[in-house]
């Protein structure tokens, strides 16, 4: 016991020292944790207690190498600040938890950066993968390939998804935010866009675009910054719309954060909203319905779709035969007085 308890103050403790100190055998403990029922109450109690006063943590990574299983899903977002994600994560961890399912975060950001993460990543033996918006390297995408793991993308229209795939038409709601901005009368509607290698984001510029080609406007006024989608480079990134196109009369922003932080530049310069500049995002967000005059949005599911990709990668883990496909969602325009 006092080599247990020497272990535990320098080191993990170990199946073994579970055994020791119940007075059973490291077999005996794998069977009590792994199917409790099939070890007597007495025994059970033995084991729990010597759990319970080592602090022992199972070690699941080992257990999953062993049996050729893992409860372990993997998540790839593109990025771990982004609203989207969260709401993904909100979808996704009641189902799959539930299940007995654990989640591992990988940043889509730091993927690009160095192409060894998902690889790295993939040795935790996930049991099946979850990408939101779209993998941008194709040694990545086929990584996942060669994994033959099940995979879901979500969130976004993919051209050639790896498995199943559920989103919207990000472009169709560009299209529509638009022309909602042309039919109020706007005529100078700039974009402004973060990060605007996301598949996403990337979606929503091809929309706009579209939209103003149709009824004959200016596609040129647009920004895209590499700084993060947030209320700072929206505030900072009015400045630079407004000295480049002063006839600038409405601007549509990848994402509510950028959308919030041109509106309140727009307070500190004393500019009306929607009277000098009208303003729109994506996500309607809280912020969205909260600030003052509250943001015309797209709302997007992503919590729906989250928990839609967690029953879809149950079923699939149960054993049940899924072919490839594309589930769409609908996305809603949420028109409010910044427009």
């Amino acid at each position: 016991m006092s080599e247990a308890k020497k272990r535990r103050s320098t080191g993990r403790v170990t199946l073994n020292d579970v055994a020791q100190l119940a007075g059973v055998g490291a077999m005996t403990v794998s069977r009590a944790l792994r199917t409790p029922e099939l070890v007597s109450d007495k025994m059970r109690e033995r084991i729990d207690a010597a759990v319970d006063e080592l602090g022992y943590i199972p070690n699941r990574a080992a257990g999953a190498l062993a049996s050729g299983t893992s409860h372990v899903i993997l998540v790839i977002v593109p990025s771990l600040l982004d609203r989207a994600s969260a709401e993904l994560m909100a979808g996704l961890q009641p189902v799959l938890m539930k299940a007995g399912y654990q989640l591992v975060l990988g940043d889509a950001q730091h993927l690009r950066q160095q192409s060894e993460q998902l690889e790295h990543l993939l040795q935790y033996n996930p049991a099946a993968v979850i990408v939101l918006g779209c993998l941008e390297s194709p040694d990545d995408k086929l990584l996942l390939r060669q994994s033959r793991l099940p995979v879901v993308e979500v969130g976004a229209l993919v051209p050639h998804p790896m498995g199943i795939c559920i989103g919207g038409s990000n472009q169709d709601a560009g299209y529509r935010l638009t022309r909602h901005m042309i039919e109020r009368g706007y005529r100078n509607i700039g974009f402004l866009c973060a990060r605007q290698e996301q598949w996403m984001l990337q979606q929503r510029m091809r929309g706009w675009q579209q939209a103003m080609l149709e009824s004959y406007l200016s596609p040129d006024m647009v920004i895209n910054t590499s700084e993060a989608p947030s209320f700072s480079t929206g505030a900072a990134m009015l400045g630079e719309f407004l000295m480049r196109w002063p006839e600038l009369d409405a601007l549509i922003c990848v994402n509510d954060e950028l959308a919030a932080g041109v509106l309140f530049e727009c307070q500190r310069r004393h500019l009306n909203v929607p009277g000098k500049l009208a303003i729109a995002g994506f996500d309607d967000s809280d912020v969205a319905k909260a600030c003052y005059p509250a943001l015309t949005s797209v709302h997007i599911p992503y919590r729906k779709m989250g928990s839609m990709a967690a029953e879809i990668i149950l079923r699939k883990l149960a054993g049940e035969e899924l072919q490839e496909c594309t589930q769409l969602l609908e996305f809603q325009l949420q028109k409010r007085q910044s427009s």
